[in-house]
């Protein structure tokens, strides 16, 4: 009961996260336009906040999808017997497992090399690393979500 309440908080969490970060994109492309067309004074920072944004929010709703199971699916073997179906999936569990996997070791091995070197967004003088940080950490809430298909 307790796992299903943090999990419950967890989900919540991402979804209040994926929000705000759609919904400053909204705000900061809205002030772009009205500051270089109107102002004729664009927001220099603009463009690395929306890039921010967005693969922010791409990353967790990612693992949101995996979590309701909304991804893209094709259901080209839907009508295939009982016992090949049982094995597409357990062949579709392992690869997508396996491809989570690599996307947070090598997401690790990124932000490890960006912290090492130091370099920064051009504007928000921030380290890359902070960006690119979003990367283990939504591929960890996929593999969770991933997991998680099993115990359901």
């Amino acid at each position: 009961m307790l796992l299903k309440k943090i999990d419950a908080i967890l989900v919540k969490s991402i979804e209040v996260l994926t929000v705000l970060f759609l919904a400053t994109a909204i705000v900061v492309t809205f002030l772009q336009v009205i500051f270089r067309y109107v102002l004729s004074s664009p927001l220099s920072w603009s463009q690395e906040v929306l890039m921010i944004c967005f693969v922010y929010s791409v990353l967790l709703g990612a693992a949101l999808i995996i979590n309701s199971r909304e991804h893209l699916t094709v259901d080209l073997f839907e009508n295939a017997g009982k016992m090949l179906l049982t094995i597409l999936r357990i062949l579709e569990f392992i690869v997508v497992g396996v491809v989570i996997v690599i996307l947070f070791y090598f997401g690790l091995e990124l932000v490890s090399n960006n912290f090492a070197s130091g370099q920064t967004l051009g504007f928000l003088k921030i380290q890359k690393a902070y960006v690119y940080l979003i990367i283990p950490i939504s591929a960890f809430l996929m593999f969770y979500f991933h997991i998680k298909k099993v115990f359901r």
